[in-house]
C-alpha cells in the first residue's frame, strides 16, 4: 500500500468495477486532507495537480509532499497531473516525479489530437509513466449545450481508433459531463459509457464529477468509469469549513487554528466521495 502508480490504482478499479476519486489539490492541506480521508475510508485515493497551479506549488514539491504522506498510509495513494496542453510541460512534470499525466488535445481536430497524443504517449513510455488523454468536448458546466448536445460527446468508434493509434492508458470521455458548477442537472449518457468501455477495455475517466447526481455516478462506475475527477465540490467544502471558523467572532485570528478546524468537515466530504465511488 502507500504511494502507488495511479495507472495501477485505476486498472485495479476498472478490473473490479469500482471507482476512485481524483481530487484536485493546490497546497499541503488539500493533499493531507485527501490522504487522511482515504485512510479513514480504508480505500484508495488519487490527488492531482492542474499545471496552472504550479506557480503556487511546484511539481517537485507536490511530488515530495504526496510521496511522504502516502508512504505512511495503509491505503493506495496516487498522484496525477491534470489537463496538460503541451508536451514540454508534460515532460517537465514527469522529470519532477509524476508517473501519471494527462495530455489534453481535445480542442484540436481529431487527426491532430491523435498526432500530438501519440507524441505524449511516447514521451510517457520513456519515463515509465501512464498517460490519460481526452476525446470529445468536455466544456464548461455553465454552458448547458456543452453537456446536452450529444454531437459534442465522445464517439465510440472514434475512441477505438484513437486508442489504437496512440496507445494511451486511460481516456477521459465526454458523456454529458462538464467542468465547474452545472447550470442544470446533468444527465450522463450511460449507454455511451457502456459502449465505449466495451470497445476500448481500458479505464475510463469522468471529468466534472462535482454536481452529478450520486446515482448516475455509481451507475457510470459499474459501466467502466474508474477515475472520477472532483475539484469544484472539494474546494467549496474546504472554503465553507474555513469560512465557518473565520466568521465565528468568538474564534481568534489564527490561520493554523483555522486550517485545523477546517479539517474535520472537509475530510467528511472527501470520505463521503471515496465511499460513494467505491461501494
Amino acid at each position: 500500500m502507500g504511494y502507488e502508480k495511479t495507472g495501477d490504482i485505476i486498472r485495479e478499479a476498472y478490473k473490479n468495477n469500482y471507482g476512485v476519486p481524483s481530487f484536485n489539490i493546490c497546497n499541503y492541506e488539500t493533499i493531507k486532507f485527501a490522504v487522511d480521508a482515504a485512510e479513514i475510508a480504508g480505500k484508495p485515493v488519487i490527488v492531482q495537480l492542474y499545471p496552472g497551479f504550479r506557480d503556487y506549488i511546484s511539481f517537485e514539491i507536490t511530488v515530495e509532499i504526496t510521496r511522504r504522506l502516502a508512504e505512511k498510509a495503509k491505503v493506495p495513494v496516487g498522484l496525477h497531473l491534470d489537463h496538460c496542453h503541451d508536451i514540454e510541460t508534460l515532460k517537465y512534470a514527469m522529470r519532477s516525479g509524476f508517473l501519471s499525466v494527462m495530455y489534453d488535445g481535445s480542442k484540436l481536430p481529431f487527426e491532430e489530437n491523435i498526432k500530438t497524443t501519440l507524441e505524449a504517449s511516447e514521451a510517457a513510455k520513456e519515463f515509465g509513466a501512464d498517460l490519460e488523454a481526452e476525446l470529445g468536448n468536455i466544456g464548461s458546466a455553465a454552458d448547458i449545450s456543452g453537456y446536452t448536445d450529444s454531437s459534442k460527446f465522445t464517439d465510440p468508434d472514434d475512441a477505438l481508433k484513437f486508442l489504437d493509434e496512440t496507445g494511451i492508458n486511460s481516456l477521459a470521455v465526454a458523456v454529458g459531463n462538464a467542468h465547474g458548477d452545472y447550470a442544470a442537472t446533468p444527465n450522463l449518457d450511460l449507454a455511451r459509457i457502456e459502449k465505449i468501455s466495451g470497445l476500448l477495455k481500458i479505464p475510463l475517466v469522468l471529468h466534472g464529477g462535482s454536481g452529478i447526481p450520486d446515482e448516475q455516478l455509481q451507475k457510470s462506475v459499474r459501466l467502466g468509469i474508474a477515475k472520477i475527477n472532483v475539484a469544484t465540490d472539494f474546494f467549496r467544502a474546504f472554503q465553507l469549513a474555513a469560512s465557518e471558523y473565520i466568521n465565528d467572532k468568538s474564534k481568534k485570528e489564527d490561520i493554523f487554528a483555522c486550517m485545523k478546524a477546517s479539517k474535520a468537515k472537509t475530510m467528511e466530504f472527501l470520505a463521503g466521495k471515496i465511499n460513494l465511488f467505491n461501494y
